[in-house]
């Protein structure tokens, strides 16, 4: 199974259960959708399209926001798509065209067609990140817009710390540079921003944490790295708490929005 079978694999086992313990990710797309409303009065005619739909969390905003538009929403796991089209459904009007599509957005190829493209926390799981955000850039229509949010390379610093401290490998996948990001798509001549945000999170032990990671499907070693039962239990007995006993993991949330 390669790596993206094993995200799709992941995300599909977690679909049922993943609403229930994506603490971070609802919050993370309330503030993408209240981001949205800023600028979606001056999207020009055409279709949207959400790359990493999930389980719809954002995709909700689209229909009731855009019930005239046509609506694309993608994802690499089944299963996000099944449970995204399930809490959909009793949403939509009547003639509404949405399509559904499990698919690998890496390989979205089409060329000025979207007054708005979207993804949620989802280019973090690409392999090749600065050739596919610049694809999807070519797929909007002129005046068309590009918004997306992902974790960025500063996320788990209390992680990266107590490896290091521990002389343990950090099993954190590899984040994107939101620097070089904005570099490559000011280069090939899109007008782009970015701004970043911290969200914190407090979990009852380090365990928790790792779990969640797993039952929300985002456990998946980019790299294939693992510690040893050693190792892990080492950082896990050795993880500092605050002063209440729990533990905080701060996420750096990236975003860049892009005006063809």
């Amino acid at each position: 199974m390669d790596l993206k079978e094993k995200i799709a694999a992941n995300f599909t086992i977690s679909a049922a259960r993943y609403d229930q313990y994506a603490v971070m990710q609802q919050q993370v797309a309330r503030a993408f959708v209240r981001k949205l409303a800023d600028f979606c009065h001056q999207l020009p005619e055409g279709p949207i399209l959400e790359v990493g739909c999930g389980t719809g969390a954002v995709s909700c905003e689209l229909v009731t926001s855009f019930p005239g538009r046509e609506l694309t929403l993608i994802d690499l796991s089944p299963g996000m798509v099944a449970k995204n089209r399930q809490a959909l459904i009793p949403l939509l009007l009547a003639g509404q065209r949405v399509d559904w599509q499990v698919m690998d957005a890496e390989t979205v190829d089409i060329q000025n067609h979207c007054a708005l493209i979207v993804s949620c926390l989802t280019l973090q799981w690409f392999q090749d990140v600065t050739g596919s955000l610049s694809r999807l850039c070519a797929a909007l229509a002129p005046g068309g817009f590009l918004f997306c949010s992902y974790l960025g390379k500063q996320s788990f610093p209390e992680w990266q710390a107590i490896c290091r401290t521990l002389d343990v490998p950090c099993t954190m996948n590899r984040l994107p540079d939101s620097q070089m990001l904005l570099d490559t798509l000011h280069s090939r001549g899109y007008s782009a921003s970015s701004w970043s945000e911290t969200v914190e999170q407090s979990y009852s032990t380090s365990l928790d944490f790792f779990r969640s990671l797993k039952k929300t499907g985002t456990s998946t070693h980019s790299a294939g790295h693992r510690l040893t039962v050693s190792q892990m239990a080492k950082l896990l007995s050795s993880w500092p708490k605050d002063h209440d006993g729990r533990v905080t993991i701060t996420y750096q949330v990236n975003s860049i929005l892009v005006k063809a």
